[in-house]
This record gives C-alpha cells, structure tokens and sequence, in this order.
C-alpha cells in the first residue's frame, strides 16, 4: 500500500527515496561521530599513560612537576628506576600520579611496584645493605646507588596527642617531589654533599633549614666540637646562631677541617654580645662582626630592622641577576670586610646608602639619630683563599657568614615570594661547585576558599540564569518554527 500525507493524497516514490536516503545519511553520521570520539577517547587516553598528558586541577598544583626537577630529569645520562614498595592496586592515589609524572618525563625514569609481603626476600636482600624498606615508600636506585624515601617523609606531617594521649597525625601537605628528586640526584652523583651543624654553644638549627639542605640534596648531621670528630668526607661546616664562644680547641678542630679544604658558614646571632674567640677566628678570615644593628628608613618590611638588601657583586648572586626576586634579614649586624691572610673578601648583602646603624648595646630607639653610622653597610660576605689539596693541585675554599640568624627561620624559608632560602642554597652551592640546587616547596593538601566578588557573581548569575537559558529557548523555537513550515 502507497503511503499518504495527512490529507489522503499519495507520496510521490521519489520523495519516499529522498527521505530514506536522508534516513541513512542521519545513521551513518551518527555512527560516524560516535566512532570518532570513542576513538579520539582511545588516544587521548593512551597518549595519557604514555605522554602525561594530564591536567592538575589542584589548588597547590600538587602533581604538577617543577622546573628544578625537569632540569635535573633532562640532565639525566643513566637509568633510575623508581620501585613504589606496595602493589599498584593499594598505592597511595597521590604517589602514584606523581611517579607516573616522573616516567612521563624522562626516557630514564622507569615505575615498578613491589608488594614487600610477598617478596620477603628483596626486603632482606635490602636490609643487608642497611637499608630498611616499609609500605609505601619508595625506593630510588641507579646502578648500585640506591635511596629510600618512607611514607612519611613523602608528606609534611603534623603531629600532636589527643586526650587519650595517643600521638595522631594529619597531612600538612606534600613533599614527595623533593625528596624523590634529591633522591635522584644522590643516586646518579659520584659524590654527595655533606654538611655537619655545630652543637654545644646553645645554637639553634630549625627543622625548615635541616629540611632545606635535606631536600637539595645535602646530607645533614650535627657535631659537637671536642668531642665529636669531623668526618673526612663533610665538605662543609655550618655554625647556626651560637649563644655561647667556641674554645680554642674547638677553633683548632674546625681550622683543621679548614687546612684540608672545607667550607664555613657562619650565621652570628646579632642579639648576642662579644664572642671573642669565634669573632676573632671570623677576623683572620678578613670578616669583622661589628657592633652596629643595620636599619633601613625605606626599603623594609614592617620594620627598620627587617631590611631587605641589595645584591652586591659575587658569584653567589648570578642566580638572582637573572631571576626577579628579594629577600628579608630580620634584625642584622654589619660586617666590616679587609683582605688578610691571602684572602679575598667580597660583599654579597649589602644595604642601601640611606641605612643607618645603631650601638646594638645603646639602642634605645629605632628612629635615625645624628650619631647614627652612615650606610651601606655589608650586611652577608664572602671570603675565598686558595690552598694546596693532597695532589698538589690548587683548589679554592670559601667562607660565607651573615650576622642575621632570623632569615631562615621557618616564616622566612616558608615564604615562597622570598629568595631567602634560594641564597643559602646558592652559597652552598658555589661553595662546593654544585651546579644544581633545589629548592621544592611542601605543597599543601588543604583546599582554601575562592573569593568571588560581586561583579563575578553578576556576571555568573547573567550568563548561567539568564543568557544561556534564553538562548536555549531562542534556539529551540527556532528548530520548532523551522519545521512546522516544512
């Protein structure tokens, strides 16, 4: 039977042609179209595992890699497997994306996953080379180097007792990229850098600062002079904020460790009096401590005592000639600076002409008075002599010092618009001839809340509300319209 329109008349067979063919055309567009995208779906998500192309939406961009780590990643001439110490099923969701970051980015990096329960032996195998594996680490080895990270150096943590006097934690964020990275470093390294902290004069270390040169790939340990010996393998020694004097027998070990080409650096405490006999071994390095507490009129932060300095002219500084930054010495001494004893001294803090110091003993006010000194003063120095190594080849050694103690204090070293903690590792750095340094923040795991102005939630509310329903029932009358003529 022919079919008919609605008013009895037949549909010419043409018209019935035309409208299966466009029936068909209608199919195969949209099988078309959903082969397409399933297979756009297929690539993308394969160029995901292999490529990492992936986006981090997080608010710290928490597993997005940094540059310090891309650097060292494309430096890279050796292999370095990266073996997360649980099954691939029960990894951490955070460790994991951030591994698959890593293999992502370098053609050295490669992931494996090993279950510890059910490879009782590689846990001894391990043990016998004093290395001690736990879930959810992960191991980083290159040739016959290896390191292992635990869990909980992966994240910062907060710890604290609660009323049954448990010891609880939380997750303060995450530092998994910094240690891996370091890890990395130290395993694809003939040698590593070691620094040993003073003890015994009351000095005070803080965990950010341990944690600083921990994470650039520095081994840290403390010894306490006259009693402990200074390994030969420590390259440099750092004297963090002494209260009380060193005594002539500390000063003969530590000029001892100086005679076969070590480093120092010095933080003196500004809040401290005289320290005669660590003053006077600073003095035949061509450095003086003096009595004047630095103060800036203009260029501080909340204070005349928190300056912030001007870069002089040292190697040290060739990081921040290139890059735009500043820093923060809260309450500083100056230093007076002479070349002696075949050393050459050069300023690499230094303060702007309109600062003035004040008697640290006297002071009474922090405004500019007439007998005030007049700046700039040298606020962080530098002083270099060449010596003999046991080759007989001519090798330099520095000493760097800053009478500040404050700057790297946690709220200093945790401030990522600051350079404080960039110009400890630069010193480091020039002074044991590393050319990397790392200087990868804790991410935090903490989700804050998005401010959103009026103006913004206007606009929000016109194109959600408004615009983009009307448009939709604009369009819809039109498809409507459109087909009631035809």
């Amino acid at each position: 039977m022919q079919p008919r329109r609605a008013n009895g008349k037949p549909i010419p067979p043409e018209a019935l042609r035309r409208e299966r063919r466009d029936r068909i055309s209608s199919l195969v567009l949209v099988l078309l179209t959903v082969g397409l995208a399933v297979s756009l779906f297929a690539f993308i998500s394969t160029a995901t595992d292999r490529f990492g192309w992936r986006l981090d939406l997080t608010e710290d961009q928490i597993f997005r890699l940094t540059d310090e780590t891309k650097d060292v990643l494309a430096g890279l001439d050796q292999s370095v497997e990266l073996i997360y110490c649980n099954s691939a099923a029960n990894a951490d969701s955070n460790i994991k994306e951030i591994l698959d970051r890593y293999e992502a980015a370098s053609a050295h990096i490669g992931v494996t996953y090993m279950d510890l329960a059910a490879n009782p032996a590689a846990v001894e195998q391990w043990a016998d080379r004093d290395i001690t594996l736990s879930a959810d680490g992960v191991l980083i080895r290159s040739g016959a180097n290896a390191r292992f990270v635990a869990w909980s150096e992966l994240y910062a943590l907060n710890t604290y007792t609660d009323e049954s006097g448990t010891q609880r934690y939380t997750l303060a964020g995450i530092q998994a990229e910094a240690k891996i990275t370091s890890a990395i470093l130290a395993v694809t390294t003939q040698t590593e850098a070691k620094a040993v902290f003073t003890a015994g004069h009351s000095e005070d270390v803080p965990q950010a600062l341990e944690e600083l040169l921990a994470n650039s790939g520095y081994s840290t340990s403390q010894a306490v002079l006259g009693v402990q010996q200074i390994d030969g393998d420590v390259s440099t020694v750092i004297v963090a904020g002494p209260r009380r004097d060193f005594s002539q027998g500390e000063l003969e070990q530590l000029d001892a460790f100086m005679a076969r080409g070590g480093n120092l650096m010095v933080f003196r405490d500004p809040e401290v009096g005289s320290l005669p006999l660590l003053d006077g071994y600073l003095a035949a390095w061509g450095v003086t401590v003096e009595d004047e507490i630095v103060l800036e009129p203009t260029q501080q932060m909340d204070s005349p005592l928190n300056i912030i300095p001007v870069f002089g002219v040292s190697m040290i500084n060739v990081y921040f000639s290139e890059t735009s930054t500043y820093l923060v010495l809260p309450e500083c001494r100056a230093l007076s600076l002479e070349n002696v004893n075949g050393c050459l001294t050069s300023a690499v803090l230094r303060s702007t002409s309109a600062a003035y110091g004040k008697d640290f003993a006297t002071m009474t006010s922090l405004d500019q008075a007439p007998e005030d000194a007049a700046g700039p003063f040298t606020v962080a120095a530098l002083s270099e002599r060449t010596y003999t190594d046991e080759a007989g080849e001519s090798r330099t050694q520095y000493l760097f010092a800053a009478a500040c103690t404050g700057f790297y204090g946690e709220r200093y070293l945790g401030t990522e618009s600051l350079a404080n903690g960039q110009l400890i590792l630069q010193a480091l750095g020039y002074m044991n001839d590393r050319d990397v340094t790392l200087d990868i923040p804790v991410k935090s795991l903490t989700a804050g809340d998005i401010a959103i102005s009026r103006g913004a939630v206007t606009a929000f509310a016109a194109v959600f509300v408004a615009a983009l329903p009307l448009g939709l029932l604009a369009a819809g009358a039109a498809v409507f319209l459109k087909r009631r003529r035809s």
